[in-house]
């Protein structure tokens, strides 16, 4: 069953939260608020008479609370097949000038609606939690967008208990928190080092006393990529070289007045230290300790970063697009902040051919195991980033082999290929139906 745009916002919004409340079962106050197409709240039946049928299960309040004003949003199939709780939250710097919810939320809820599917956007905050929760009872799944932030009535163990909650009730989670940290976290560079795609010489500490013995050695034999698992955007990523080259693989580690040479990736400017004071520097990306998600990662430094990154867009197991990542002219940090220039390419480029082989054919499905999230599908939207190098050191041989240097699936954006969302939709809507048969299995299991 399709669906038809709206014509006007007040109808869409009206009949969103309407049929929403009537399948959802929360109560209202009793007052028979609506919300009109600005957003505020008017009486009952003043603007959409189509929604009588559906009943005044929402207070005015609840309504603003949960959902705000969702411009945009198409009406909800009568009769759907299924229902998606789309989350996001209120503020941060990923939303439009006078727009409440991301530039992609809407457009995706749309497609899913297209599929026949309910799909609200509904605003995570602490205060509604609880409500949220009874929400959930009879959805079939939910996909978090919201973007690492600080955000108000917002804290972040709640919002991941609510999905872990929501999660364990049968809900399809698009994604679950364990997925999120394990797979975007920097050390899954060092899981994912057998792969034809991984970096053989990486290294992950989670100690001091690990960092403290782990990088006079490694850097001793070559340039290295030091990374902390927290910041985005290169930032706590640094290149750092010795200053004096001729000390390389002279011996098998470097005393601690080495000086050294260092570039933070956020924007390429440099700094100078020993090996000593940076030790020390960097001893504050394991504050918190391994259970907060401190760590260091160390890497060999693949010196055609200076061709950029190639960044891979998935919906699921598909690639969507290639976008070619190149630094600046003297820089090596591929970020838009440094000044780099983006490129996209199709999935299918012929440039890309041997990455789209070794990856996608051979590794893809491979990655969650080694990651330990077997348990889980892939995830709706996520990316990975590689880097150019040879087949072993020096990493440069003049064949274009790559690796992974970061994955990430913490609310990927898509708001400049909206033209994505029904291969977004498509896959959300799988992955609950594959949710639903596990179910189904796992009851006439206990009876059968």
């Amino acid at each position: 069953m399709s669906s038809h745009p709206c014509i006007s916002l007040s109808t869409c919004a009206l009949l969103a939260l309407n049929l929403t409340a009537g399948f959802l079962g929360l109560s209202d106050d009793g007052n028979g608020s609506v919300v009109s197409s600005e957003g505020v709240f008017t009486e009952a039946g003043q603007s959409c008479p189509s929604l009588e049928r559906f009943g005044k299960e929402f207070s005015a309040k609840n309504r603003q609370l949960l959902f705000g004003n969702p411009a945009g949003l198409r009406m909800q199939p009568e009769e759907p097949e299924g229902r998606i709780l789309v989350f996001g939250a209120r503020g941060g710097d990923d939303k439009s000038p006078g727009q409440e919810h991301r530039g992609d939320t809407i457009p995706i809820c749309n497609a899913i609606i297209e599929l026949g599917w309910s799909c609200i956007p509904v605003f995570y905050s602490d205060s509604a939690r609880n409500l949220i929760l009874k929400m959930g009872k009879t959805a079939d799944g939910y996909v978090s967008r919201v973007n690492p932030d600080v955000y108000e009535d917002f804290t972040l163990s709640k919002f991941e208990g609510m999905l872990e909650a929501l999660h364990e009730r049968g809900l399809a989670a698009m994604a679950h928190p364990r997925m999120i940290g394990k797979f975007g976290a920097k050390d899954a560079l060092a899981k994912v080092s057998a792969l034809s795609t991984g970096l053989p010489d990486t290294l992950a500490y989670y100690t001091p006393q690990a960092w403290t013995e782990g990088i006079p050695t490694t850097l001793s034999q070559g340039p290295r990529v030091i990374k902390q698992n927290r910041g985005s955007q290169g930032e706590g990523v640094w290149i750092a070289r010795l200053v004096d080259e001729r000390l390389y693989r002279v011996n098998d580690t470097l005393p601690l007045d080495t000086k050294l040479e260092l570039m933070e990736a956020v924007d390429n400017h440099k700094e100078y230290m020993t090996l000593g004071e940076f030790i020390t520097f960097a001893m504050k990306y394991l504050e918190g300790g391994e259970q907060e998600g401190a760590q260091i990662i160390d890497q060999a430094f693949m010196p055609r970063i200076v061709e950029g990154e190639v960044r891979v867009l998935f919906v699921g197991s598909t690639p969507v697009e290639i976008v070619h990542k190149k630094p600046k002219p003297g820089g090596l940090s591929a970020t838009l902040k440094a000044g780099a220039t983006y490129t996209k390419y199709a999935p299918d480029a012929p440039e890309f051919k041997r990455l789209m082989s070794a990856f996608v054919k051979r590794d893809l499905e491979q990655l969650l195991p080694v990651l330990g999230l077997e348990e889980h599908p892939l995830p709706l939207l996520w990316t990975a980033d590689f880097i150019l190098g040879g087949p072993r050191p020096p990493w440069v041989d003049g064949k274009d082999y790559y690796f992974i240097g970061e994955l990430n699936c913490a609310c990927v954006g898509m708001t400049t290929q909206l033209h994505l969302a029904p291969r977004v939709a498509a896959e959300a809507v799988s992955i609950c139906k594959r949710k639903r048969s596990q179910k189904r299995s796992l009851w006439t299991s206990m009876f059968w």
